[in-house]
């Protein structure tokens, strides 16, 4: 099938009937008030793209087709003053959107955690139940209190909050730890599944596009000239080597993540198969030349138990299927300033950002206050976001964050 084909025309969301032609393929898509009839066009990815969906992927990598993970000094290891990314990482976090890291966490807290995500979702039963039905997704928030008492000292309990993790995410973010606030924390557990023998065009189940994480993390947009404001991550509790899924990460454009103009605004959701008409644009950040590039670019991570990689919301990634009859097992985490309150993923910023963007425009500034929308005057609003969150919602009227704005100021 074309590879980059999204899941949400014929996987668990979409509607699944579909014929060929020679000039591409066609999707009857339902939505909520009517049928229309997409035409999908299939772009020309390069030949050097890894779409995951042979039965091995990796076969014929070299040691320079991986984002390997650079190990972190041990705390007795640092100097007085010390810090414990350097700033050749902390500048890869800025500039490229991501750093892959080994020994953030003791590997006795690795082994520990581990055990628990196992315990949460048994290996067999992941299997057996992610073969027996399609749309099983294993997926578990925190906290966990299935232990009882004991569910004090889980490991993946304290994951988010171990010390060595807070101080890399102050470190990236240049504030405090006191000034941190933990969004996001969850488990999941991806069994690699066969092809749909039923139904051959539809993608491996795992195959993402590549994408940027904003969408279902904020209502609005992340700044770029003033510095990010959150940190994610992703820590696996896996080995690449026999669970496969590595996901693949691509470095952003040369200020692209620091600079900001009207040309370069990065509409949020998958690039290809959107649903918002940001896909294959002729110009700016996702045209076609662009998208071609980075899955020229893109590298999957050589990943170990306590590997992780620390990301920012607007970097280009996206997760690939695990190895047949396995499981791949991580820990997502999101951490970002106390000030950055228009960042909610575990609250209603998910399952909002699947709503048409019509709902979200025609609220009063006051109704979408209560969602995490930054309200007017508020220190997020800047020229730069006015314009990118208005142009993320092109129906909104913008002049009363314009107003609190120039008030504030």
């Amino acid at each position: 099938m074309p590879p980059q084909l999204n899941q949400s025309f014929l996987g668990d969301q979409g509607i699944g009937r579909f014929k060929v032609t020679k000039n591409g393929i066609y999707l009857s898509q339902t939505s909520l008030h009517n049928l229309a009839l997409t035409r999908y066009e299939p772009p020309r990815l390069g030949e050097n793209s890894m779409r995951n969906l042979s039965a091995e992927p990796y076969k014929g990598l070299t040691q320079d087709d991986w984002w390997w993970p650079e190990a972190l000094p041990d705390d007795d290891a640092l100097a007085p003053g010390q810090t414990l990314l350097t700033q050749a990482q902390r500048e890869r976090f800025l500039n490229d959107g991501f750093v892959v890291l080994d020994n953030l966490w003791p590997e006795a807290l690795i082994t520990q955690a581990t055990e628990e995500a196992k315990e949460v979702f048994p290996e067999d039963t992941v299997i057996a139940r992610s073969l027996a039905d399609p749309r099983y997704f294993s997926f578990s928030a925190m906290p966990w209190a299935h232990g009882g008492e004991a569910s004090a000292n889980l490991a993946i309990n304290h994951m988010a909050l171990h010390p060595r993790a807070i101080r890399a995410v102050s470190e990236l973010l240049q504030t405090d730890a006191q000034d941190l606030r933990l969004y996001q924390d969850h488990l999941i557990a991806k069994c690699g599944r066969p092809a749909d023998p039923d139904n051959p065009l539809k993608p491996v189940s795992g195959d993402q596009d590549i994408h940027v994480d904003y969408g279902n993390n904020t209502l609005m947009v992340p700044p770029r000239t003033d510095g990010p404001e959150v940190v994610a991550c992703i820590c696996f509790y896996s080995d690449v080597r026999a669970s496969g899924g590595a996901t693949h990460f691509a470095k952003a454009a040369p200020g692209e993540l620091t600079q900001y103009s009207p040309e370069t605004f990065n509409p949020p959701n998958f690039v290809f198969g959107t649903h918002n008409g940001s896909a294959a644009s002729e110009t700016g950040t996702r045209s076609l030349e662009r998208t071609e590039a980075r899955y020229r670019e893109e590298k999957p991570l050589h990943y170990r138990p306590g590997s992780c990689v620390l990301y920012r919301i607007d970097a280009w990634h996206r997760g690939t299927p695990a190895a047949l009859n396995q499981v791949r097992y991580t820990h997502h985490h999101g951490w970002k300033k106390k000030s950055a309150e228009w960042v909610n993923w575990q609250g209603f910023c998910q399952k909002m950002s699947q709503l048409p963007n019509a709902y979200l425009e025609n609220l009063s500034v006051a109704q979408r206050t209560l969602l995490s929308f930054a309200a007017p005057g508020d220190a997020y609003w800047t020229e730069e976001t006015l314009d990118s969150v208005g142009r993320r919602y092109p129906g909104m009227d913008m002049s009363p964050y314009r107003a609190g704005m120039q008030a504030r100021d």
